[in-house]
């Protein structure tokens, strides 16, 4: 009796883009093995899709991969019934992502089936040596970003140049710099008027008026970028790099370079001094270190500005923005939110960015960046960019934070986005023109408490997962649930509530409220 067919996809995936423009390259390597495993396997009805499914220059880190993404929704329309790959690592180098794909083709009747390796993923035994195999290769991706961090360190200590786009004043020759005579004097023009001004934006309103404009570059790729006005971040950044007086930074470390500077040294002290008296004093910045992280970005839908305050109440201090409206007036108009609590507001503006940050399309969508092109740098932004300080994040990219009662719109500036994450994940981004901004959207609920503070809570699919709940909720839902069960064993609500010192109506609406729990 012939054998039902099975319908084999071929799943092909490699880290870099390197020799993939070849005409026989990697990814097809692993295509003809594990077709040529497929066709051996013809005797038990094993027939190939069409459907190609190639990743070529992703990451094995994460599933935001366009082929694996393809491949998963012909597994949920039932076209596939084996996933066939030359090595385990290429399908994911991540136990959590495996644990995922796992349960999907357990689920939709899939079988893995690695060439180079043989096993079931149907028995517990397969399950196993897979997951050891895959904790191997986990670990062999983390040991080499750590010797590739350390590798950048040590040659940075010794004063080399590790790649990246040359500040302005300097060009790349044989992985060295090298001073670019007409970029240096406009370097030293700005170090000049800096101290002549003494404010990076009078700096900024002077250059543009002058047309003063960063030098047009083009990228190996054939990308064009530059030739744009200077905007302050970008004339801070040139205010404070060291490289211009021969020195090398690494995070918050200085070496000496093997350039030659061009910024002589008591102009650059100069300026560092002047820096350093504009900013804040160390006792306000502890102070509003982990205060006010939205303060002069959030508003409401009609414009007004939230501002903000705290109050303090048994030794404990809550902190909140408030509406213009309410501020001035003590009014505030039908569906504007009168006063905001600082830390959930916060937590939602922070997490829909890193949100933003993890998804392999909305990163390059902002940058302006091929997806499949650029598959390493998106891939390293996926894996590393939660290493940014929320402070950092939300000072360095934010423009303005737009909010209503449904949902919070962050408008970045994409050329922010990009310096941020190049000054603090150690990575060479395209400079090509951007758009002036970009938004992203993130929804939640607004709802007042029993005494009367507004709670922001996650959109209603987030809401349906118990312990993903807003801290107060969680704790009302555990106290609701032991109430109700001393009222079945004849403890009547008003017992319940003398004894608590709370009012009865309020312990019987938690007690309510934990049966509608048990029916969701």
């Amino acid at each position: 009796m012939k054998p039902a067919a099975r319908y084999c996809a071929v799943y092909t995936r490699k880290s870099s883009e390197e020799g993939l423009e070849q005409d026989f390259n990697s990814l097809d390597a692993q295509k003809e093995a594990c077709l040529a495993y497929i066709t051996s396997q013809k005797a038990e009805g094993w027939l190939p899709v069409s459907a190609s499914y190639d990743d070529g220059g992703f990451s094995g880190g994460n599933m935001d991969r366009p082929g694996l993404k393809k491949m998963m929704e012909d597994i949920l329309t039932g076209k596939v019934n084996i996933i066939v790959v030359y090595k385990i690592d290429r399908l994911t180098r991540s136990l959590m992502d495996f644990a995922k794909l796992v349960e999907v083709f357990d689920r939709h009747n899939v079988t893995f089936v690695s060439v180079t390796q043989s096993f079931n993923t149907t028995t517990s035994m397969g399950r196993l040596t897979l997951n050891v195999l895959l904790s191997f290769a986990q670990f062999e991706r983390e040991v080499t970003g750590e010797r590739i961090r350390d590798k950048i360190a040590a040659s940075k200590k010794r004063g080399m140049w590790m790649g990246g786009n040359p500040p302005i004043g300097y060009m790349v020759s044989n992985r060295q710099l090298v001073v670019d005579d007409e970029g240096a004097r406009i370097a030293n023009h700005i170090f000049e008027r800096y101290l002549a001004v003494g404010c990076v934006s009078r700096l900024k309103r002077e250059l543009d008026h002058k047309g003063m404009k960063s030098k047009i570059r083009v990228s190996e790729k054939g990308w064009q970028y530059g030739g744009s006005s200077f905007s302050r971040g970008a004339l801070n950044t040139i205010l404070t790099n060291p490289v211009y007086i021969g020195k090398v930074r690494h995070r918050h470390a200085v070496y000496d370079g093997q350039h030659q500077p061009i910024i002589p040294k008591e102009i650059w002290d100069a300026v560092q001094a002047k820096l350093q008296g504009q900013a804040a004093s160390p006792r306000r910045q502890k102070k509003y270190a982990d205060e006010m992280l939205l303060r002069g970005k959030l508003f409401g839908y009609d414009g007004m500005l939230y501002s903000p305050t705290f109050t303090n109440k048994s030794g404990r201090r809550y902190r909140y923005y408030v509406s213009g409206n309410f501020r001035e007036f003590k009014d505030h108009p039908k569906g504007i939110i009168a006063r905001l609590p600082a830390v959930e507001i916060e937590e939602a503006v922070v997490n829909g960015i890193r949100e933003a940050l993890s998804s392999r399309l909305v990163i390059a969508g902002a940058l302006g960046m091929d997806a499949a092109a650029a598959g390493r740098e998106l891939g390293h932004i996926l894996n590393n960019h939660s290493a940014i300080s929320p402070r950092d994040l939300v000072s360095g990219v934010v423009d303005r934070i737009n909010i209503n009662q449904q949902k919070v719109t962050i408008q970045i500036i994409p050329s922010n986005l990009r310096s941020v994450l190049q000054e603090h994940l150690d990575i060479s981004l395209p400079q090509h023109s951007l758009d002036d901004s970009y938004s992203i959207e993130v929804p939640f609920q607004v709802q007042k408490s029993y005494r009367g503070a507004v709670v922001i809570r996650p959109d209603q699919e987030t809401r349906d997962r118990v312990f993903d709940r807003h801290p107060q909720e969680l704790k009302n839902l555990i106290r609701g649930i032991i109430w109700r069960d001393e009222h079945f064993q004849g403890l009547s609500i008003r017992e319940i509530a003398r004894r608590e010192g709370l009012n009865e109506t309020y312990v019987g609406r938690l007690v309510r409220e934990s049966f509608s729990t048990l029916q969701s």
